[in-house]
């Protein structure tokens, strides 16, 4: 579930994972054709591109879709055509989508669980019981999910946790208590990165929890920015944080009450224990592509300046920044970007889109690296998750 007041929306923060290993023999969802939209590439290193729908908050309508490369056909609700016995479907909002080892993890914040399905076609295996799940990371023989705990929008101060999750069997076997509403996780070094975003409360929260793997256990604590959310670290120790920033509300000349930003949407790396922020980058949504650069789509201010405006480049070797404003090219065509991925293979930018008025089905368009329309397809409501396999 989005902050709506901030006019926000997500990615996840959603990191590119390659499969290592996958099986040629042929797929169950072979046969599933859906609607064509694009000149096949059979000579490319992916296979598919899934994209977690999230569905209205309370409406049970989450699904999975993907754009299969070799025929060029956009799939919608694979999971629910593969897997036809599980009425309920998917469940309720989905938040986060990642891919470890050959199995797409599926955290469903509203239905509170967690599902593990083959990402070779779409087959169920299992579920995870974890209350108000939000992301999910990996490392060694276990991942991570961050949860609200529980808490309760205007209620009393409520921490955050992190459950811990065995890959083998599929049981929560451990959880640690963090800030309030963490969100993104990030593993590097042997500590898991969590960014508290304390979105229930009225001030917000605006550290980083920093948990040993081998203890388990919160070790420190990071000051950064307020409302924390998007994380991802880049494999070289830097750990890279987004902040929704901080909004007030004061009297105008008239007597009005205008709500203003009083920090702007940003982006801070993570070294040493350090956060520094990376000079006029403005991220409403963001992801870490497997070439070394993070892509972001944002403005500095969404209260007055509408949806995300610009796409940022932002190398994570010396932190350069290449921005490139949305209108005046193809990219001008998406209504409200909700969330953004980047194929190291080709260069190819995705960008989810779920409309202006988040009632209708959302689209997903993809542009070359120049910001040139390469094709689209209808989505389910509220695209916002993507991962290539």
């Amino acid at each position: 579930m989005k902050k709506i007041a901030l006019l926000v929306f997500s990615t996840l923060l959603a990191s590119i994972v390659v499969s290592c290993t996958k099986d040629e023999t042929t797929s169950k969802d072979a046969g599933l054709t859906g609607v064509n939209v694009a000149v096949g590439e059979k000579n490319g290193k992916f296979d598919k591109l899934f994209v977690l729908n999230e569905g209205n908050f309370q409406k049970n309508n989450s699904t999975l879709d993907f754009f299969r490369f070799s025929d060029g056909n956009y799939i919608s609700d694979a999971f629910g055509q593969i897997n036809p016995t599980i009425v309920q479907g998917l469940g309720d909002t989905g938040n986060d989508l990642a891919l470890q080892d050959g199995k797409l993890w599926l955290v469903m914040n509203g239905s509170g669980v967690v599902h593990v399905v083959d990402a070779k076609d779409e087959t169920y295996l299992s579920s995870v019981t974890v209350p108000d799940p939000r992301y999910i990371a990996f490392d060694g023989s276990h991942a991570y999910v961050s949860s609200y705990a529980g808490a309760v929008y205007g209620g009393e101060e409520t921490k955050g946790k992190v459950y811990r999750i065995n890959l083998d069997t599929y049981k929560v076997d451990g959880e640690v208590e963090v800030g309030c509403q963490p969100e993104g996780l990030a593993v590097t070094g042997g500590k898991l990165y969590v960014a508290n975003s304390g979105g229930y409360n009225d001030v917000h929260e605006s550290t980083v929890s920093v948990v040993g793997l081998a203890s388990f256990k919160v070790e420190k604590s990071i000051q950064v920015a307020s409302n924390l959310h998007f994380m991802a670290a880049d494999g070289n120790g830097g750990v890279w944080v987004s902040s929704y920033g901080e909004s007030t509300w004061s009297q105008d000349a008239s007597g009005q009450w205008v709500q203003s930003m009083s920090e702007p949407l940003a982006l801070y790396r993570i070294t040493g224990g350090k956060a520094e922020v990376v000079k006029d980058v403005h991220v409403s949504c963001m992801t870490l592509c497997a070439n070394g650069f993070i892509y972001a789509i944002g403005n500095a201010d969404e209260l007055t300046g509408g949806f995300a405006n610009t796409l940022y480049k932002v190398s994570t070797k010396d932190g350069s920044v290449v921005s490139a404003a949305l209108s005046g090219t193809d990219a001008a065509k998406v209504a409200n970007p909700y969330g953004i991925l980047a194929n190291p293979d080709n260069g190819d930018i995705y960008i989810a889109d779920s409309g202006a008025g988040y009632t209708d089905p959302g689209k997903l368009w993809c542009l070359t690296k120049d910001l040139t329309l390469k094709w689209s397809a209808t989505t389910g409501m509220l695209p916002a998750h993507m991962v290539l396999y």
